[in-house]
C-alpha cells in the first residue's frame, strides 16, 4: 500500500497541458462574466448602504469614523449626473478592474510560493467559486481590502525586498485596516510570510526594513485615522466603544458557524474547487511533517494562507460576499494540488478548463436577478420626492436623501432590540420623514402583517409598528407617504394626530370637515404639528401637494439575497 508521504511526494507524469491560448480565453470568460455581473446584477442591499455613508459625509452628517474611510476614496460618485443605481454601477466597474487586480495578485504570489501551474489553478479558482462570482465586484469594503492586502502579500513574497516595496506593502495593510478591520484576519498569513523571508535570507538590514516599515504604516494608521475622525462634521462616536461593540458582536457574542448555511452551499455547488483545496491542504500538512528547516516553514507559510477558514467558525457575517476576501489568499493552498492532481490522470490537467465551465453554467441563472425592480423604484422616488428629503427604509437605498432611523440588517436589529429603544418614532418626531420605503422584513412586518415571516427577536418594537401604521399610508408599491387614513364618524367629531406638519392632499368620496373647514376631495390643506379635529366619511390624507402616482406596476420585491 502506497504511504501518504509518498503520494505526496510521487513525480509527476506528463500532464495535459493547457496551452497560452486556453489560458487567455480563461480568464478572458472570467473577465467578461465578471463585467456582465457587475452590469446588471441586483444590487444588494448593504451596496446601498456602502454608497450611502459616502452622500452622508457629503452632507456632512456622518458620524461614525470606524470603517467609513472610505468615503474620502470615492467622493467623486456624488458628482455624477445619475441616479443611485447608475453610481452603484459605476463603481462596479471600479471594483470589477479591483478583482482583475487582485487575480493578478494572487497568480504572482502563487507563482512566488509554489509553481506556474498551481498560480494558474488558483487564480482560476478562486475566480470560479460562486459567491466570489457574484459578490467580486460588488460596491463593498470585502473587494476594495482583498486588493491591497493580496498586494501586500505578494509585495513579500517577491525574491528581492527593498525597504521602499516593504512600505508600500505596509501601507497597503494601513489603508484595507483603515476601511475594515477585518483586515485583521489576514496577520497570520502576512506574519509567516515576513518570517519565511527573514529565515530564507538571515538578512539583518531585512529585519531592519521590516520593523521602519511598521513603524510607519502603524505611525499612518493612527494619523490617517485621526485626520478621518477630525474630518466628520459632527461629534464622533467613540471608536474604543464601537470598537469593542463590533468585537463583541461579530466574534465574542455571535453563535459558532452562524454562516454555516452558506458554507455548506459552497460546498455543494462548488465541490470541484474545495477538493481541490482540501488536496492542497493536504500537501501542505504532509510536507511541514516530512520536511525541515526552511521547506518546512516554506510549508508552514502556504498553510497559513488557509487561515481565514477559521473565520466561518467564529465570524458571524460570514455571508457570501465575504468569500470574495476570505477565499483568496485559501486559494493559494489549492496551488499545491496542481502538480499532484495532474500526475494522477491526463485528463486532471485540464482542471482549471472545468472550474470556468461549471461557472459559466452557475452564473446564467443569476443573470435573471436584474436591476429592474429596484431601477423602477428608484425612479418612483426621484418622481414622487424630486427633491431630497428624509425617508426610512431597511438601508440608505436612495443615497442622495438623508437615510432617517438604523440600518436594519440582522446586525442591526439585534442591536436595536438589545438597546430597547424606538428608534423609528424618536426620527419621525425629530426628522419627520414624508415617506417609508418597505423593502426588508422588519418594516414588511410592520406595515404589511402577514407577508413576511419574522422571529420575535427580528421585529421592530411594539412602539416603532405604531409610530410607522399612525403615520404613514401605501401610496404605490413599496413606497408609504406620510398621511392618515380617517374613518368614517358618523357624524361625530372625532380627532387625529399630526407628526409631519405640511401640505396634505384629501381623497374621499365626499367632502369632509378638518378642524370644522369644509375639505373637497383633491383638495390641499395645510396642517401643523398636533391634533387636528375630522367629522364626514372614510377620507385619505396624503403629504404633499397631489404627489403624482407612478402609472407603472410597482415591483413585487426589491431584494432577492445574496
Amino acid at each position: 500500500m502506497t504511504s501518504l508521504a509518498g503520494f505526496f511526494d510521487a513525480r509527476s507524469e506528463a500532464p495535459v497541458r493547457v496551452g497560452r491560448w486556453t489560458i487567455l480565453i480563461l480568464f478572458g470568460a472570467i473577465a467578461v462574466l465578471e463585467l456582465t455581473t457587475a452590469l446588471f446584477r441586483e444590487v444588494n442591499w448593504d451596496e446601498f448602504h456602502f454608497l450611502s455613508l459616502i452622500f452622508e459625509y457629503k452632507r456632512a452628517s456622518l458620524s461614525l469614523a470606524l470603517q467609513t474611510f472610505h468615503v474620502h476614496l470615492f467622493s467623486w460618485l456624488t458628482l455624477l449626473p445619475t441616479d443611485e443605481i447608475g453610481t452603484i454601477v459605476i463603481a462596479r466597474c471600479l471594483m470589477w478592474l479591483l478583482h482583475l487586480a487582485t487575480l493578478w495578485f494572487l497568480f504572482k504570489t502563487a507563482e512566488n510560493l509554489v509553481s506556474i501551474r498551481g498560480a494558474l489553478w488558483a487564480t482560476v479558482l478562486y475566480a470560479t467559486l460562486g459567491f466570489v462570482m457574484r459578490n467580486a465586484t460588488s460596491f463593498r469594503a470585502d473587494p476594495i481590502i482583498t486588493t491591497l492586502l493580496m498586494g501586500a502579500l505578494f509585495g513579500l513574497t517577491r525574491d528581492r525586498l527593498p525597504l521602499r516595496l516593504l512600505i508600500l506593502s505596509a501601507l497597503a495593510v494601513t489603508v484595507a485596516g483603515l476601511i475594515s478591520i477585518k483586515s485583521v484576519f489576514y496577520v497570520p498569513a502576512i506574519t509567516m510570510v515576513a518570517t519565511l523571508q527573514l529565515a530564507r535570507t538571515h538578512d539583518k538590514v531585512l529585519l531592519r526594513n521590516m520593523a521602519v516599515a511598521l513603524v510607519i504604516a502603524a505611525t499612518a494608521f493612527v494619523g490617517l485615522f485621526l485626520c478621518h475622525s477630525a474630518s466628520l462634521a459632527q461629534a464622533v462616536s467613540q471608536a474604543g466603544n464601537t470598537l469593542t461593540s463590533v468585537y463583541n458582536k461579530q466574534l465574542v457574542d455571535s453563535s459558532l458557524f452562524y454562516g454555516a448555511r452558506f458554507l455548506a452551499y459552497s460546498l455543494a455547488v462548488n465541490a470541484l474547487q474545495w477538493s481541490v483545496i482540501c488536496v492542497g491542504m493536504g500537501l501542505a500538512v504532509a510536507r511541514t511533517i516530512n520536511n525541515s528547516g526552511a521547506e518546512r516553514l516554506r510549508a508552514l507559510t502556504i498553510l497559513s494562507f488557509a487561515s481565514p477558514l477559521l473565520c466561518i467558525a467564529f465570524y458571524r457575517n460570514s455571508f457570501p460576499y465575504f468569500y470574495v476576501f476570505m477565499m483568496a489568499p485559501v486559494a493559494v493552498v489549492g496551488a499545491l494540488a496542481a502538480d499532484k492532481l495532474s500526475s494522477l490522470s491526463k485528463i486532471s490537467g485540464a482542471i482549471p478548463v472545468i472550474f470556468v465551465a461549471l461557472a459559466v453554467g452557475h452564473a446564467i441563472p443569476e443573470f435573471q436577478r436584474d436591476q429592474s425592480a429596484q431601477r423602477s423604484l428608484i425612479s418612483a422616488v426621484h418622481q414622487i420626492f424630486p427633491n431630497p428629503v428624509p425617508y426610512i427604509a431597511q438601508t440608505g437605498m436612495v443615497a442622495s436623501y438623508p437615510h432617517a432611523g438604523f440600518l436594519m440588517s440582522t446586525w442591526g436589529i439585534e442591536e436595536y432590540r438589545d438597546r430597547g429603544e424606538p428608534v423609528l418614532l424618536h426620527a419621525i418626531e425629530k426628522e419627520r420623514p414624508p415617506f417609508v420605503i418597505v423593502s426588508g422584513p422588519a418594516l414588511s412586518a410592520a406595515l404589511e402583517p402577514g407577508t413576511v415571516s419574522t422571529d420575535a427577536g427580528e421585529g421592530l418594537l411594539p412602539a416603532d409598528i405604531e409610530a410607522l401604521k399612525e403615520n404613514y399610508v401605501r401610496h404605490w408599491g413599496p413606497i408609504w407617504i406620510a398621511g392618515k387614513q380617517l374613518p368614517a364618524t358618523g357624524g361625530v367629531e372625532a380627532t387625529f394626530a399630526v407628526h409631519i406638519p405640511g401640505p396634505y392632499t384629501m381623497t374621499a368620496d365626499a367632502p369632509v370637515e378638518i378642524d370644522r373647514r369644509s375639505i373637497l376631495p383633491g383638495d390641499v390643506v395645510e396642517l401643523t404639528e398636533g391634533t387636528h379635529s375630522f367629522r364626514g366619511g372614510l377620507a385619505t390624507l396624503r403629504h404633499g401637494r397631489n404627489p403624482p402616482v407612478p402609472a407603472r406596476e410597482p415591483p413585487m420585491a426589491i431584494f432577492t439575497g445574496f
